[in-house]
């Protein structure tokens, strides 16, 4: 997934292995710090850290999400990704331990809006294969009423000037469900929910709902 404004580096600084990976995509300008694991106490750990850098604004808090799967979409969904900030998890769910309750409830807050681009059916993904509850979504599509079903890509470049970005259709195809997840792909997951992160800010969707 390769493009001139969006780069991918993996660290090595002692915490990679076969549960934990970290890694920092650019995106246009923007560093984040995308965390890859299949487990829960890391993912436990992440959402720990993410209520207490926001704290003071944990009640209109704003996140990207987004999930993949292997084709079909009978098959369960492999990682679901979420963005707040200039953090992304990207969770192997299929391939964890278990499911951390701290997940559960910080999905199922209702003061916490998960947006994404063409996502009606992520929540009803989520709690088909893990009966993981979504309280609040929003398809950034219905707020940006100009660009109702719009992609990923035209959005990004209408409402945040980032042109040229391409999700290759062969990448949001791919083994997801693999239990090494590739740099394209881990890419591919980042960039999907931290653009849906940064239209809604752009969009301004925690006023527009309350």
């Amino acid at each position: 997934m390769s493009q001139d404004n969006i780069t991918i580096f993996e660290h090595d600084n002692g915490v990679t292995h076969f549960h934990h990976r970290t890694f920092t995509v650019n995106i246009f300008g923007n560093k984040v710090y995308t965390t890859v694991t299949r487990r829960a106490s890391v993912v436990r750990k992440w959402i720990y850290k993410i209520r207490y850098d926001h704290r003071f604004r944990r009640d209109r808090l704003v996140v990207g999400l987004g999930v993949q799967w292997r084709p079909p979409m009978s098959n369960k969904v492999a990682t679901p990704q979420l963005c707040v900030g200039r953090q992304c998890l990207i969770f192997q769910i299929i391939h964890s331990n278990s499911i951390p309750l701290v997940l559960m409830r910080f999905l199922a807050n209702d003061f916490i809006t998960f947006v994404g681009v063409r996502n009606q059916i992520d929540s009803y993904l989520l709690r088909r294969d893990y009966n993981l509850a979504v309280d609040r979504v929003l398809e950034l599509g219905s707020v940006a009423d100009f660009l109702r079903g719009a992609s990923m890509e035209t959005m990004a470049s209408e409402i945040l000037d980032f042109h040229g970005i391409k999700k290759p259709r062969w990448i949001g195809r791919s083994d997801w469900d693999n239990w090494w997840l590739s740099k394209d792909q881990v890419q591919y997951a980042c960039v999907d929910a931290h653009l849906s992160l940064e239209i809604g800010k752009k969009l301004n969707v925690w006023s527009i709902l309350f």
